[in-house]
């Protein structure tokens, strides 16, 4: 035999091209159709572990029409109750779980299953403490949340359906000044916004440094740096009325509310005064403005919120007349109409039960509406949902059910409205612009802890404690002020 017949004899036989036992080969699908059309339908959390598989894989779902295609089947799926995150201290020692739980609404009047759904855990930080954390907003911005350590003047901005996230760098952006001891309070305030110009998020922020100077700085996530707003300096005494609370971002616009009211009082209140109570700041135009509140409750405290896409001034007269106020504007930047009341919720007119739960607490914020109904969150870390047309309210979430009481949150609520998105935290990458927290997925759940209604535990003063009755002292001396003023 020659070489080559030798080669061929020993060489191990070709593996059939034909189907075996009468089958035919399975048809591979194209890239596209797998990414359009099934990771599309997949967890967001999955999707981060599929970029692994191949570099047209990660290319393609890091995508902006990826990201796209995953909210339209969302969108266009049957829709269900909205979600609700919170988050609560860890197993381990400095840590932190984030946590969501699909709210129960009823539906029809004979619908009398209050069984909640069990919680899934999203992520858990291991080194980020939940006692000093504070929330951008009640609703994610685009898919991303800012979470803020006051204490640390630390900023991290995450997709908490992925785990994704950067931690922001603190130089050379100033430290804010604290003026009180007690609690994360300082003449600073941070939000989480987007700029559609830039197709970028920025994170804002408005305080007072150290040497008194009113200063406001932006940072994108996708240009990377602090740096100064173009709109020049801050407004005078702009931040003199903020304590931490961040701003509310609305149609392009940041909205905060500085109230010097409740933190100066005489001479001092007159001298930190502002044109008008609600600063504005555009991100397309990067200038400042002031707009009016409502007309009818312009000396009434109130609190600022975004409801369906607007721009909401809750405002509180529970001491007084018993009851709170929505009042909404459309959207349109500082040049938009004027306010138009949305609801009046009169305490003494729901059941005691009702009425008594809705009225405990500092805050009480709107989260979003669905079937009619409009969510409305406590700092007590419950939602009710408020039917306008019937009157009435029914308690839907509460934190309580999963986890031990935590104590009421000292600035605004410690729940928000959860998205499952996979948008991506983009940025340029720059030294020390990385996530640094050691953030890992969820894959345990927490089952309600009672039955019902019945079961929930409703003695948060006794939980709170000594904070909450200093909360609703500053919060009767600041309604006694309005009082002496509108006297006078």
């Amino acid at each position: 035999m020659s070489e080559s017949e030798l080669k061929a004899a020993a060489a191990p036989p070709r593996p059939s091209k034909r189907p075996r036992h009468g089958h035919e080969a399975a048809p591979s699908l194209p890239d596209d159709v797998i990414v359009q059309h099934i990771l599309t339908r997949v967890p967001a959390a999955a999707t981060v572990r599929f970029r692994a598989v191949c570099r047209g894989w990660r290319a393609a779902l890091i995508s902006d029409d990826f990201i796209q295609a995953y909210q339209a089947v969302r969108a266009a799926a049957q829709p269900q109750p909205p979600e609700i995150f919170f988050f609560a201290p860890g197993a381990a020692q400095g840590s932190t779980s984030f946590y969501s739980s699909r709210l129960k609404l009823r539906t029809t009047q004979q619908d009398d299953d209050d069984a909640s759904s069990p919680a899934r855990e999203l992520v858990t930080v291991g080194d980020l403490r939940a006692n000093d954390l504070v929330l951008s907003g009640t609703k994610p911005c685009r898919g991303l949340t800012l979470l803020y350590q006051p204490r640390e003047s630390a900023y991290h901005v995450c997709n908490l359906s992925t785990g994704e996230h950067v931690s922001l760098p603190l130089p050379p952006c100033a430290l804010a000044r604290i003026v009180q001891i007690c609690g994360p309070y300082a003449l600073s305030s941070t939000g989480l916004g987007f700029h559609p110009a830039a197709d970028e998020h920025i994170v804002v922020r408005l305080f007072e440094d150290w040497s008194k100077q009113q200063r406001c700085e932006v940072y994108g996530l996708r240009s990377g740096g602090w740096r100064p707003f173009a709109g020049g300096r801050a407004p005078p005494h702009a931040a003199k009325g903020l304590d931490g609370r961040p701003p509310v971002f609305v149609d392009g616009c940041f909205y905060w509310h500085i109230y010097t009211r409740t933190n100066f009082s005489g001479m001092e209140e007159q001298l930190y005064r502002t044109p008008e109570p609600i600063l504005s700041l555009s991100v397309d135009t990067e200038r400042f403005g002031w707009v009016r509140p409502p007309e009818e409750r312009a000396r009434n405290v109130f609190h600022l919120a975004e409801l369906d896409g607007q721009l909401c001034a809750v405002v509180d007269t529970r001491l007084g007349v018993g009851r709170y106020e929505l009042w909404v504007r459309p959207a349109g930047g500082p040049t938009a109409p004027s306010w138009s009341l949305r609801c009046r919720i009169s305490l003494e007119s729901l059941p005691r039960p009702m009425g008594e739960a809705l009225s405990r607490g500092f805050r009480m914020l709107p989260l979003g509406s669905w079937g009619g109904k409009i969510l409305l969150a406590t700092s007590c870390h419950e939602v009710y949902a408020y039917d306008p047309e019937m009157n009435s309210v029914d308690r839907v979430f509460s934190v309580l059910e999963f986890i031990d009481a935590p104590k009421e949150p000292e600035l605004l609520l410690n729940i928000a409205m959860h998205e499952e998105t996979v948008t991506g935290v983009r940025r340029r990458l720059l030294a020390g612009d990385v996530g640094k927290l050691k953030m890992k997925l969820g894959r345990s759940t927490v089952a309600p802890q009672g039955g019902g209604p019945s079961d929930w535990r409703t003695h948060d003063q006794t939980v709170a404690g000594q904070q909450q009755v200093q909360e609703m002292l500053s919060f009767a001396v600041a309604v006694l002020l309005d009082i002496v003023n509108n006297h006078n």
